[in-house]
């Protein structure tokens, strides 16, 4: 190589990572009343009690959905009834109206009184069978919910 190519490759490799951390300072940031990471912001929707509720699901229903692990939802299954509970009392936000229909609010309440069941099985001791159905039941009113008012999927 001549001086001048290793001096282009060193100037090169001195600009890169300079580049990098600027694309990351630019980045929006997580909002901190939400909560979370990047990463499952972009799951969330307009509703900040519906994100909480989100944020507990995901965390039970994706170990039990994929791996068939329901140890996460036994341990995190009254939070969730407590999200649900707390979302489905919740004022719905003004945008996108969707959010305040009554097929999206009957599905909240839906959330919360299925929660209220799973946490009756998880309490009487329910095979893991009964559990997975149970709250593959909660996460599809979720969805119902959720997609009206405008979050992911």
């Amino acid at each position: 190589m001549t001086t001048r190519t290793l001096l282009i490759a060193a100037l090169v490799a001195a600009i890169i990572p300079v580049q990098l951390t600027a694309q990351d300072a630019t980045r929006p940031k997580p909002d901190s009343s939400q909560g979370g990471t990047m990463d499952d912001q972009h799951m969330m929707g307009p509703w900040k009690e519906m994100n909480a509720f989100h944020r507990v699901m995901a965390a039970a229903w994706h170990p039990a959905s994929q791996k068939g692990d329901v140890a996460p939802l036994k341990a995190r299954v009254k939070e969730l009834l407590t999200t649900a509970d707390a979302w489905a009392a919740s004022k719905p936000p003004a945008t996108p109206a969707s959010c305040g229909t009554e097929a999206v609010r009957n599905a909240a309440t839906k959330v919360a009184t299925e929660s209220k069941a799973l946490v009756a099985l998880v309490d009487s001791g329910a095979d893991d069978a009964k559990l997975k159905a149970a709250l593959k039941g909660v996460h599809d009113s979720f969805e119902v919910a959720e997609k009206g008012c405008g979050g992911h999927g």
